[in-house]
């Protein structure tokens, strides 16, 4: 098999697939308003894609021909279109969509630029980050926008290497304001486009009798009724099949003076129709036509100088090629043979016989190295390969190793799966069955994953023990099976340590990681330790990090404590070390112990290694720490456009677990300023192109979950119940407030952060209902923890609660004002403004209303500034209790409260003096778009131009 896209340039007419007209578009009306609206919009600056589903024949093709002709006004066309085999090809689509561009590479930024460069012009350099690639490619298609419209046509898209798709899809979710429109076609169960929001998608259905009557009169006047009648039975509204069905007529079966061939048997879908139709054609050929047909069908390039060598070396010559041309199955442009209809390809190739396929692929593989690519010949020699060959597995398994140099993950799982089917020997095949199981793993293939680790068997080498171990708990925990995916990483443990002990160490890390989320943490971990007693790590530091989760789960919190502070150190310390994917998997444990300042700050260097690496798909998971340790923290707006980014790319990048995190952040949010968490809006809708939500609308933020860039994306529960509670508590609904903290505190996942904060909540929740039975043990509890954990933040929180439980008015005061002592410079003033709401409280009940003004007033101010709009308003009422006026908030105080989140985050790197483009390159957006946000955002500021932005307070 090969691996290819066929190349369809920017000549391409409109005509349809008999050069008579576009096909297939009687009818269609709805799609071609919406094309028709989408290229008028990219005319106009206002960018978008859409994709075209529907099965062979019923249309895509013709639809894109419309839109290719709509262009030549005026607009720069980009088209290609993917065959069966591209997928195993990196990038291989992007290199043919965008190779005519190459010249304006050089524009880009440094990083986007060798990306790019690495994947059209590949060579010794790493390609990175796919999606990357796909910021690089937006950057590119912005590029040429300046000078005139881009409309890219990607045609069989369902074919595309996922690399392309990958890239696409990044670029097209996020074109905002540029002069770029995008249309995919692509089979009707295209996966790709699965829950992919922003990307518009029309599904094709059959024609109507009557659209496919007029389609009929307009290709054939003279068809007898009966004979159209039966040929749109036959047809099921397919419009190709209506199409070659009546050219393939002869005129006495039009007139109806002679029957249809009765090998049309009606239960055979259309496309199988069509595709006997060509069958036939191909077969009435010369056989040196059909062969080089084979031949191309084979290929992978539409390269006609790589198809006329190959079919030389198997007899045929390029004058061979004329029948062909002449029965309307091929036709040559410029230097590309590009195939009349997928179909037709699919007839050269899988009619010809096994022995003319293979002597194809072999022509292929010895005219390849003349094109100086070495993948595509691996993979034609293997094509060309019956049986065993441990040469040609081994060159495939140097193409897969090349190929991960280029980012192609898919590409390196099916080169060694390609190799592994090639291998006699158990063991070898075994190990690269485990290599290509981790790829597509990585890949996000996870099905393909865990077939190809069933495959491998047993195994007995440690690194391919260790391989199929991390991808098995992998695909377990990704179906919620963290307690069987626990038990898979510990008997590898044990396999693997006495041969490999920091390989082992490392199987013990993520076993523990995996205790952390088990459906019993106490118990899961304690069986961990024990299982894993008798090992010896030699010391790794990894170990002891391993060891520091399982003691903080199974009990020993002190011991715990320390061990995670050692490896926090040890992981910063050797951070260089090590990978950036594998810097983000061990950061942050530490957070455990409260240490939000030191692990944040380690996180914003973490971001921005990821922006200056272009590292998008890692990008994410640091924003959703950044996002919670802000909240933490009490930098609410801070919290929330770091949330809302960290959405966005997550969707873009297809990583839906971590937009459920941030969505839960976002909904926690929400119910800080009073929403409700889980409502049917978005948390402030569309925020213009290249960026959705807003932070606020100059009072606080509408922070709902239910992100519209992610629709069908629902908070983490746990998340959402601790935003259900915080939302309770505060509009005053305690026993409900109760309720939802005593499930998040004394369920299965009491040991998480979450569950942590949660208990001085539902403290606070007992007392207001006089629950000291539950308010007691839930205090006790943080008491201990803030003590193990020593931070200043917990101990001024735990004196808080100890204020709420005093037994008399002299006792409460002073823990009162001892929580505000110790909360002076811990950096978290939400909880800081909550204190002295309740110390107001307790004022304004002891009949001190100058001093209860005066701590109400400062925090009400407090939660004003955060914004924390449902805690503002009860201080608000409680000063009115105390016949305090609230002061009114000065008009115009909070700029930043009338940004979007996206339009906050650009001025913001605006003020610092970076150019559009190189905002553009750190948020990912084309510089159009950066500048359509400046432009929303200066006359909310009250400035005209860049200059002015740095004299103004944004936070």
């Amino acid at each position: 098999m090969t691996h290819a896209v066929r190349a369809d340039a920017a000549d391409r007419g409109p005509a349809g697939p008999s050069g008579r007209g576009p096909a297939g578009l009687c009818g269609r009306d709805h799609e071609r308003g919406l094309l028709d609206g989408l290229l008028a919009g990219a005319r106009e600056g206002r960018g978008g894609a859409a994709a075209l589903l529907g099965e062979a024949g019923s249309g895509k093709t013709a639809l894109l021909d419309r839109c290719a002709s709509a262009a030549a006004d005026g607009a720069r066309l980009l088209r290609c279109t993917g065959v069966q085999s591209e997928a195993s090809l990196p990038y291989a689509g992007l290199q043919v969509l965008l190779r005519g561009a190459l010249d304006r590479v050089r524009s880009l930024p440094e990083r986007q630029l060798l990306a790019l460069r690495a994947v059209i012009a590949p060579d010794d350099a790493p390609a990175g980050d796919r999606f990357l690639v796909g910021a690089a490619t937006l950057g590119l298609l912005d590029e040429l926008a300046a000078e005139r419209p881009v409309v890219v046509l990607v045609d069989d898209a369902h074919w595309l290497d996922l690399e392309t798709v990958d890239a696409l899809l990044f670029a097209a979710r996020r074109l905002g304001m540029g002069r770029v429109a995008m249309v995919f076609a692509a089979h009707e169960d295209w996966a790709a486009v699965d829950g992919a929001p922003g990307l518009p998608t029309l599904h094709l259905g059959p024609l109507t009798d009557e659209e496919g009557t007029a389609l009929l009169a307009g290709r054939a006047p003279d068809l007898h009724p009966a004979v159209s009648s039966r040929i749109l039975g036959l047809a099921q509204g397919n419009p190709l099949a209506l199409i070659e069905l009546v050219g393939a007529l002869t005129a006495a079966q039009r007139d109806g003076s002679e029957p249809l061939d009765a090998r049309e048997i009606a239960v055979l879908p259309a496309s199988w129709r069509v595709r006997r139709i060509f069958d036939e054609r191909i077969r009435a050929l010369p056989a040196p036509t059909r062969l080089l047909l084979t031949v191309a069908a084979a290929d992978d390039t539409g390269d006609v100088a790589l198809v006329m060598s190959a079919g030389e070396r198997v007899g045929a010559a390029a004058g061979d090629l004329a029948p062909a041309e002449a029965a309307d199955l091929v036709r040559v442009s410029g230097r590309r043979l590009v195939f009349r209809h997928p179909l037709v390809r699919a007839a050269a190739y899988q009619g010809a016989m096994l022995v003319e396929r293979t002597a194809a692929h072999r022509a292929l593989a010895e005219a390849a190295p003349a094109a100086g690519d070495v993948g595509r010949r691996a993979w034609h020699l293997a094509a060309a390969t019956i049986g065993y060959d441990e040469e040609v597995a081994a060159e495939l398994e140097r193409s897969a190793e090349l190929f991960r140099s280029r980012g192609g993950r898919a590409a390196v799982a099916a080169a060694y799966r390609r190799a592994a089917r090639l291998t006699e020997d158990q063991e070898a095949r075994s190990r690269r069955l485990a290599a290509a199981s981790a790829a597509a793993a990585e890949a996000g293939q996870a099905e393909l994953a865990g077939t190809l680790a069933d495959e491998a068997g047993p195994v007995s080498s440690p690194p391919a023990i260790a391989r199929l171990a991390s991808v098995r708990a992998a695909l377990e925990h990704g179906h919620g099976r963290a307690e069987s995916a626990r038990l898979l990483l510990v008997e590898a443990t044990s396999e693997v340590t006495a041969h490999r002990p920091a390989m082992g160490a490392w199987l013990l890390f993520e076993s523990a990681a995996m205790a952390w989320e088990a459906p019993d943490p106490v118990a899961a971990a304690r069986d961990t330790r024990a299982r894993t007693a008798g090992l010896d790590f030699g010391g790794h530091p990894v170990h002891r990090g391993a060891a520091g989760v399982l003691d903080t789960l199974a009990g020993d919190p002190v011991s715990g404590a320390t061990a995670i502070r050692e490896f926090a150190e040890y992981v910063v310390r050797t951070r260089h070390e090590r990978s950036l994917t594998d810097q983000v998997r061990l950061h942050g444990w530490d957070m455990l112990l409260g240490e939000y300042r030191t692990v944040h700050d380690e996180a914003v260097a973490l971001e921005r290694e990821c922006r200056a690496e272009g590292a998008v798909g890692v990008l994410p998971r640091v924003l959703l720490r950044l996002a919670r340790l802000r909240l933490f923290l009490g930098r609410h707006r801070d919290a929330y456009t770091t949330a809302v980014e960290g959405l966005e790319i997550a969707c873009d990048t297809g990583q839906r677990h971590l937009a459920a995190m941030l969505s839960g952040v976002l909904a926690v949010l929400a119910a800080l300023d009073g929403e409700g968490p889980g409502s049917a809006e978005g948390p402030g809708g569309a925020d213009g192109p290249g960026g959705r939500g807003r932070p606020g609308s100059g009072e606080g933020f509408v922070g709902r979950p239910g992100h519209d860039l992610c629709p069908d994306v629902a908070p983490n529960p746990i998340w959402l119940t601790r935003a259900q509670g915080l939302r309770d508590l505060g509009l005053g609904r305690y026993d409900r407030a109760l309720q939802r903290f005593a499930a998040l505190t004394g369920g299965p996942h009491r040991h998480l952060m979450v569950s942590v904060h949660s208990l001085p909540d539902q403290m606070e929740a007992a007392v207001r209902i006089d629950r000291a039975a539950d308010a007691g043990p839930a205090a006790e509890r943080f008491t201990r923890w803030a003590r193990t954990t020593g931070t200043a933040w917990a101990a001024a929180v735990d004196l808080r609660c100890r204020a709420l439980l005093a037994d008399d008015d002299a006792e409460a005061e002073e823990f009162y004002e001892r929580a505000l002592a110790a909360h002076e410079g811990d950096g978290r003033p939400f909880e800081e403004a909550r204190t002295r709401l309740l110390y107001g409280e307790w004022l304004r009940r002891a009949k001190r209303r100058a001093a209860a003004q005066e701590a109400l007033t400062v925090a009400l101010e407090s939660f004003e500034r955060m914004p924390a709009a449902a805690w503002a308003d009860r201080a608000r009422t409680e000063l009115r209790a105390v016949g305090a006026a609230p002061a009114a908030r000065a008009a115009g105080v909070d700029l930043v409260g009338r940004l979007t989140a996206q339009e906050l985050r650009v001025v913001r790197l605006a003020a610092t003096g970076l150019s559009n483009r190189d905002i553009g390159a750190r948020l990912f957006l084309s510089p159009r778009t950066v500048g359509y946000h400046l432009s929303n955002a200066y006359p909310k500021l009250g400035v005209t131009s860049r200059a002015a932005l740095g004299a103004l307070d944004l936070g």
